[in-house]
């Protein structure tokens, strides 16, 4: 398993690890994760993934918000295969399974970064 990333993004709002297959995002805090969002992030994997499949695993450590629609639009223009979401609190947890609402592809919750990791293989 590769344990550093080949490229790593740290943007205002947030933190792209990007690995062979999988990225491991990290949203910072009090952000408002909308559509702009959104499209700097898929344009950011759309150059380095291009087609080929990834999974998103998305840490919860901080407090933000997502707007459901980004999960629309990310399942129909992204190669996912599937998100995966760390959460580090009963709370991250219960959103998490709100928001798998609204993506449609493969969408867990975990308690661990390593697990998460396992999961996207």
């Amino acid at each position: 398993m590769n344990l550093k990333p080949f490229k790593t993004f740290n943007l205002s709002f947030i933190t792209l690890e990007l690995y062979d297959n999988y990225v491991i995002s990290t949203i910072q805090e009090g952000v408002l994760f909308d559509l702009p969002y959104l499209n700097v992030v898929m344009e950011i994997y759309e150059n380095h993934y291009g087609k080929k499949p990834f999974v998103l695993i998305a840490q919860r450590i901080y407090d933000y918000t997502i707007n459901p629609t980004c999960y629309m639009v990310a399942s129909k223009k992204l190669n996912l295969l599937g998100i995966a979401v760390v959460c580090k609190s009963n709370s991250a947890y219960k959103t998490a399974l709100f928001e798998k609402n609204f993506y449609k592809n493969a969408y867990e919750p975990f308690p661990t970064l390593e697990e998460a990791i396992d999961w996207s293989h």
